[in-house]
């Protein structure tokens, strides 16, 4: 079934999924909605792939490189607001981070402006650790960006944030 979106399409539509009248309207049939989402799901698990083959080198869990790889790419974090991010159970996080911990990749320390709160931060092996395992990541990313385009890169970057924010997670 195609789904009309009354309004001009950001970049010339593909003659597939452009509207026969050629007024730029994008027709989102169900099998382009659900190739796009198995698309997204490999993506995600060819980034994850690219992580877990980085912490598998040093005994690091896919959940563990989660952390590393959320701390690293956003900064310290609350570990309220890093559990949400991963959408992690509380004891699993405090299982992860405490293993993280151990091996000092990671320390918790007050938050100077809230008390209560507790940031968790990459320690300098952590830094040195994720920041080279980011390099590989930023690599696959770098090509396919390269490959797809100013429009395409833009083009994910709006789909991904709607759907994140349609979720509530920005």
């Amino acid at each position: 079934m195609a789904i009309p979106v009354n309004r001009p399409s950001p970049s010339p539509a593909p003659a597939a999924s452009a509207s026969s009248a050629g007024d730029g309207r994008l027709y989102l049939r169900d099998q382009d909605l659900n190739e796009g989402a198995a698309l997204i799901r490999a993506a995600a698990r060819r980034i994850a792939q690219l992580a877990e083959t980085a912490g598998a080198a040093a005994n690091i869990s896919a959940p563990e490189m989660d952390i590393l790889q959320e701390i690293h790419d956003l900064g310290p974090m609350d570990v309220g607001d890093l559990r949400a991010r991963l959408a992690s159970p509380k004891q699993s996080l405090a299982r992860n981070l405490n293993q993280l911990e151990a091996r000092a990749f990671v320390k918790r320390e007050t938050d100077p402006r809230d008390r209560r709160r507790r940031l968790v931060t990459l320690t300098a092996d952590g830094a040195t650790f994720t920041r080279d395992a980011t390099e590989r990541r930023r690599a696959a990313l770098r090509q396919a960006f390269l490959t797809g385009g100013p429009d395409a890169v833009s083009g994910a970057r709006r789909v991904l944030s709607e759907l994140l924010r349609a979720r509530g997670d920005t």
